[in-house]
């Protein structure tokens, strides 16, 4: 919906530059303007000028700027109309909407916003009836009160296949409005409701809008998913939103600062207990899109993650996401508790607010980290730890930064800074991602003293983890796979596989289809994957099975324009676009493509 142009005008007169850069800008009175620290850039010294007589800003270094609104919707990443909307708001000035401009798909994001709001209603009011009693004493069990959990709109999803489905659509939505914001999904005997007899909590946006639901079993099932979040919609992608945003974020602005947690109880429990700046990721890890999310409110961060293995591994993940966008982020580590949730049913607020002025500094927390996971008494373990530090390093901007650590890491281990900067700062470039996105054309060329045989680089990094890894080597066998030496490499695995055989070196070493050329390469690709840490052979299956992915997709997207199908074309072209997003559950995608391939199969031959 579009703001009237005369309403633009006085939205434009109505609000001075200053006000709305000092909200995130430091600024500093320079003759008849101000100065500050451009946000949009690592700036060093103020090159952001703010006029106030011609109502504009401008970084002279970078080139963003503009007037009070064009610099809402920057900073803030968000449309004109927003930031026109919330600007109006924050300021109290009144502006109205142009009718003509009130288009269809306008008036059905509207309806969606509006069945949400409406299901999450419905879910609140539930959890006080006869049916969501078990419900409501899980919760109070868990020491959040009734007011709690009304004023927080924490419901329950009655045990029915269909309550929600058929309640919604007598109130006049279709099953395709329902299925658009994943209210209830489409099986083999017909529509049914997504989530069933499970605790619910609305996820919202940053503007307050309930836009997905996550959900929590209440039954103690190992075939059930203990906790279920609503799927990718119009409305919602669970990579680019948090959970926990309390006044569309105002208390985490005000307080400059927020507490980074890892599940819904744990941000309710905080919430409790007045932390309203704690947050979480949705059910995945967390993403660059949500820190970017996040830098829009505040440059500081706590994280209060799970004290588990899996938990600490996660914080030095998002630590780096955080520190590429520039956060300066501490590190909570909880004593006698495995999350927030239970800290702060054992031992109150007073106690937490302890461990948030005993935390971290995230580098801090690294080199403890680092110390438990490698043995400095020997050289081989010290080299490692140092090594270790690599991708922090790699995504520092600020040059003090990087010397302030340099200088840090060089005392604990009693060695000269300058040995650390060569291999920590100058022969350490950011990397984007060291597997990702392989070059299925890039051909690598080997000479033999016979002939000469080509890999391209995919195949060759794909036989490097099939050597390693049983789990690949099935999924890879599969593949359509060029090059006649990789195949041939390939069979041998599977047939030794096959015998049960573990003892690929052996047993390439004495096969007699191989030459001693070929032998020689494959126990280089052998010894150099063998050396891969077991997280990063991970990393590198979850990548090359994404790539292998994306062209199976392509290739089927190829063969729907030579059938002429475009509606089976473009459903794969969405789930392409879903893959380049996801991350937690590509397995499952590929499933579902599996079945959509199969569905159009089907459909050709009848």
């Amino acid at each position: 919906m579009k703001v009237r142009e005369d309403d633009i005008e006085k939205l434009l007169n109505s609000l001075k530059i200053v006000d709305v850069v000092s909200e995130v800008v430091e600024l500093k009175k320079s003759g008849a303007n101000y100065k500050g620290l451009c946000p949009f850039h690592s700036d060093t010294s103020p090159s952001f000028t703010v006029s106030p007589q011609k109502n504009i800003a401008k970084c002279f270094s970078c080139g963003a700027g503009g007037n009070p609104i064009s610099f809402y919707s920057q900073y803030h990443k968000i449309g004109f109309t927003e930031a026109c909307v919330e600007l109006s708001k924050k300021y109290n000035i009144d502006i109205h909407y142009d009718k003509k401009n009130n288009n269809q798909e306008e008036k059905e994001f509207e309806k969606l916003y509006k069945l949400m709001e409406e299901a999450r209603d419905y879910f609140s009011n539930n959890i006080f009836d006869n049916q969501g009693k078990e419900a409501f004493e899980y919760l109070s069990n868990r020491g959040l009160t009734a007011q709690f959990i009304k004023e927080n709109y924490i419901g329950f999803s009655y045990n029915s296949w269909d309550k929600l489905l058929n309640d919604f659509t007598q109130k006049g939505y279709t099953l395709e409005d329902l299925l658009n914001v994943g209210l209830i999904k489409k099986g083999d005997k017909g529509y049914y409701d997504t989530f069933r007899n499970r605790i619910m909590f609305p996820i919202t946006n940053a503007s307050g809008k309930t836009i997905a639901f996550g959900g929590r079993t209440l039954e103690d099932r190992k075939d059930i998913a203990k906790y279920l979040n609503s799927s990718d919609t119009v409305l919602f992608n669970k990579r680019k939103n948090l959970y926990g945003f309390k006044e569309k974020g105002t208390f985490i602005r005000k307080k400059n600062y927020s507490i980074l947690m890892e599940g819904y109880m744990d941000v309710l429990k905080a919430h409790s207990f007045g932390f309203d700046t704690a947050i979480a990721s949705l059910g995945t890890a967390f993403t660059s899109e949500q820190g970017e999310l996040l830098k829009r409110y505040s440059s500081n961060v706590i994280i209060a993650y799970d004290m588990d293995d899996a938990g600490q591994k996660a914080v030095e993940r998002t630590g780096l996401i955080l520190k590429e966008h520039g956060f300066n982020i501490r590190v909570i580590h909880f004593e006698d508790a495995k999350d927030p949730d239970e800290y702060l049913n054992k031992f109150g607020k007073d106690k937490f607010l302890e461990r948030v002025k005993e935390s971290k500094e995230i580098f801090d927390f690294l080199l403890e980290y680092y110390s438990r996971e490698y043995d400095l008494s020997n050289l081989i373990g010290k080299q490692n730890f140092v090594l270790a530090f690599k991708p922090f390093f790699s995504v520092l901007e600020k040059d003090i930064e990087k010397a302030l650590y340099l200088g840090k890491l060089a005392g604990n281990l009693d060695i000269d800074k300058s040995f650390l900067e060569k291999e920590l700062i100058e022969n350490n470039k950011k990397e984007k991602n060291k597997y990702n996105s392989f070059d299925e054309n890039k051909i690598v060329i080997f000479e033999k003293k016979s002939n000469n045989f080509q890999i391209n680089s995919l195949e060759e990094e794909s036989l490097k983890l099939s050597l390693v890894s049983k789990e690949f080597l099935d999924f890879f066998a599969e593949k359509d796979i060029e090059s006649s030496f990789v195949k041939k490499i390939i069979k041998i695995l599977k047939d030794e596989s096959m015998l049960k055989s573990h003892n690929y070196a052996t047993s390439i070493m004495e096969n007699s289809s191989l030459d001693e050329d070929e032998k020689e390469l494959v126990l280089i690709y052998l010894t150099s994957s063998m050396t891969l840490e077991e997280r990063k052979k991970e990393e590198l299956n979850n990548h090359l099975f994404k790539d292998w992915f994306r062209l199976e997709i392509e290739n089927s997207m190829n063969y729907a324009k030579e059938v002429k199908n475009p509606m089976f074309h473009y459903k794969l072209k969405l789930m392409l676009e879903k893959l380049k997003n996801e991350n937690e559950f590509v397995k499952n995608l590929y499933i579902d493509f599996k079945n959509l391939v199969k569905e159009e199969a089907n459909e050709r031959v009848y």
